[in-house]
């Protein structure tokens, strides 16, 4: 596959690792949630405030990880994410129930969680040729999607042992496996610089400078940012409501659906390694964020779990289109020493947009049915695809 063994175990097993823990935290900490509260409202206010890190510090990430090894950011990032996820169970069993201590645990899961995507993005380049990266990009896809389809059939057939509670310490037995891999990965090589304040602050300024200078870049992170505000709050709240309140479904059905989530995601990746080097990488960039946003629509005439299922397979299938085009276009055109504030940049463009469309669907769900709230939000993201081809530059990026 690609040269050294080491590498391609951790290209392998890292993401798989890391995003198994991810998928069973997702599924347990929203329907932990709607059991504890049982209300929408709550549950989207409670899914945004989890995603504040990103907003509040995830711009100065970026500056960080260039600063460090990105090895050693993504192992230390890793197990303090289990360590933090560890205490909801210790919590349970002393019967302390507050919603408000868990969304402070999740608060700190997702801040020790920024580097690592920044920092996975921004080590590929260092070790791989620029011409292999689109099909690295492919691999560790096809490894983080492979975890988002079994991750949620682990955490199904774990609800049918343990309460929901216990299933954070098997995020903690992922997130330890993924950090005791990457320290048998090849280090980067890091330029030793004073690190200070100043420095971050310094560094952060320049990754937002040289995306004023390269407007086609910033463009392509104004889209992400738009088409996540219309996407992420019907997938994370939007879904678990679907079925839990208007479908009737239990949390094993919730995790089926991201299950077919993650195999539409498989076969979206496959295509893409398959044909990726055939089309201009910014075309399959739109494609993917058209495909992404539009198959919600269809979800305003979802009436049973099995017309679910094949959508939400339908809508993983986009995904990938969109995922591995953007990071590959980053890691080709963008200087290597800029490549971790630039990811960081988008990662909290994600994620705040995560936030914001979280809470959204909370209220919206006073005014309107979430069957309308999909159809609303899928038409307008689906116009971001649309809109990026209206761009002289994009769809021809490579």
């Amino acid at each position: 596959m690609f040269k050294g063994k080491n590498l391609n175990l951790f290209l392998l097993t890292v993401p798989l690792m890391n995003s198994i823990a991810r998928s069973i935290y997702d599924v347990a900490f929203i329907w932990l949630v709607l059991d504890l509260t049982n209300s929408e409202k709550i549950t989207g206010i409670v899914a945004m405030t989890s995603y504040l890190p990103a907003i509040l510090c995830g711009l100065f990430i970026g500056a960080i990880v260039d600063l460090f090894s990105k090895t050693k950011m993504i192992s230390f990032a890793t197990i303090m994410q289990g360590l933090v996820l560890a205490l909801i169970p210790i919590l349970f069993f002393f019967d302390i129930k507050s919603i408000w201590i868990i969304v402070l645990i999740a608060f700190f899961h997702n801040a020790f969680g920024l580097p690592m995507v920044p920092a996975f993005n921004a080590y590929l380049p260092t070790q791989i040729s620029k011409d292999g990266l689109l099909k690295a990009n492919s691999v560790v896809n096809i490894s983080w999607q492979t975890a988002v389809l079994i991750g949620p059939i682990i955490a199904a057939q774990l609800l049918t042992i343990y309460n929901v509670e216990h299933l954070f310490i098997f995020c903690l037995l992922f997130y330890f496996i993924a950090a005791a891999i990457t320290t048998v990965a090849p280090q980067d090589i890091v330029k030793k610089e004073e690190i200070n304040i100043y420095k971050i602050f310094s560094k952060t300024k320049e990754g937002i400078s040289y995306l004023r200078k390269h407007t086609t870049f910033a463009f392509i992170v104004l889209l992400t940012l738009l088409s996540n505000l219309f996407v992420m709050g019907p997938a994370i709240v939007g879904i678990p409501i679907l079925v839990k309140l208007y479908l009737g479904g239990s949390a094993s059905d919730f995790a089926l659906v991201e299950a077919f989530v993650g195999l539409g995601m498989l076969v979206g990746t496959a295509t893409v390694y398959k044909i990726g080097n055939k089309l201009p990488h910014g075309l399959l960039f739109l494609l993917g964020l058209f495909i992404d946003g539009a198959s919600f629509c269809f979800y305003y005439f979802i009436e049973t779990l099995s017309q679910l299922n094949f959508l939400s397979f339908i809508h993983g299938v986009g995904i990938p289109f969109l995922i591995i085009s953007r990071v590959s276009i980053m890691q080709k055109n963008i200087p290597e020493k800029l490549l971790g504030r630039i990811f960081a940049i988008i990662s909290v463009s994600i994620l705040s947009m995560t936030a914001v469309s979280s809470g959204i669907i909370g209220l919206l769900t006073e005014l309107m049915s979430i069957h309308e709230i999909f159809l609303l939000f899928g038409l307008l993201a689906g116009l971001c695809g649309i809109a990026g081809l209206l761009h002289p530059k994009i769809r021809y990026l490579n």
